[in-house]
């Protein structure tokens, strides 16, 4: 049987920011491959006998390549004495931390893995400079952008780039078929993936995913819940992957569409991941 790999976010620095789950890990962990910027403290937090290897890249310095990494990650995963292992990142793995790129390299390998979330860089400024990223009396929106990207986009192009963007909407229930319609109203095509995610991080969570035009009839949907609206629904699809999901029928018919809804959903048991590999579940 192959090892397991966790991708963990290692938070923007203090161990007293990481996670419970991601502390206990790194206490178990029998290899763990790092960001250059995890700290000795966290780092500290591993046993003696872990093998704790360095991947980090940085501006202006050699280090490891994406292929080299994603290769130490299946090597060991497969070697057979490392049952445990870590592939710990700054911030959060799911905020611009290459996350889906390692995420194909252990699907095709057939490794199963757990993604364990860590405090994303944005929230801990924002607590630093005491702001308030989404005070109700002056923002309603919070759009997360990068200056460095694959595709050397300027900053212009992709801050208004529906296409390009990613949107994660706080409370977009219980009327779905409303944000829906407001999001295609606003410029958004009618067959954009998009993800509903109910009861994150708990043990009754669960993840859809559907179209824009499938939401505004979608039912059932469990609180609290969040939307993310973008091509990453698409990429983290089952439907993409081909995994066996369960699929929900619509009773109603897409508007944008003649023909019958299906939404694929992933239920999880009090074990698994959001975005845990279909194999395991």
């Amino acid at each position: 049987m192959p090892g397991k790999v966790y991708i963990v976010g290692a938070g923007p620095g203090a161990a007293d920011l990481l996670t419970l789950r991601a502390a206990s890990l790194l206490r178990a962990a029998n290899v763990v491959l790092h960001d250059d910027l995890v700290p000795a403290e966290i780092l500290d937090l591993c046993p003696p006998s872990a093998q704790v290897v360095n991947v980090g890249k940085r501006c202006g310095r050699h280090g490891s390549s994406q292929e080299q990494i994603n290769a130490l990650m299946v090597w060991h995963a497969r070697e057979g004495q490392s049952e445990t292992i870590i592939r710990l990142k700054s911030g959060d793995p799911a905020v611009f931390g290459r996350l889906g790129e390692e995420l194909d390299a252990l699907r095709r390998a057939g490794i199963p893995f757990e993604i364990v979330p860590g405090v994303t860089a944005a929230a801990a400024a924002a607590a630093t400079a005491s702001v308030t990223l989404t005070d109700r009396r002056a923002a309603s929106a919070l759009v997360v952008l990068t200056a460095h990207n694959c595709r050397n986009a300027s900053l212009e192009r992709t801050m208004f780039d529906p296409a390009r963007s990613t949107y994660a909407i706080y409370m977009p229930g219980p009327d779905y078929g409303r944000t829906a319609r407001e999001l295609v109203d606003s410029g958004l095509d009618a067959a954009m993936p998009c993800a509903v995610v109910s009861n994150a991080g708990r043990a009754n969570e669960e993840a859809r995913f559907l179209t824009l035009a499938e939401l505004a009839h979608a039912k059932g949907i469990p609180a609290p819940a969040l939307l993310i609206v973008g091509e990453v629904a698409r990429l983290s699809s089952p439907r993409r992957r081909g995994d066996a999901v369960s699929e929900i029928s619509s009773e109603a018919r897409d508007p944008y569409r003649r023909d019958e809804l299906q939404v694929c959903t992933v239920f999880n048991s009090p074990e698994s991941s959001v975005l845990k590999d279909a194999s395991e579940q």
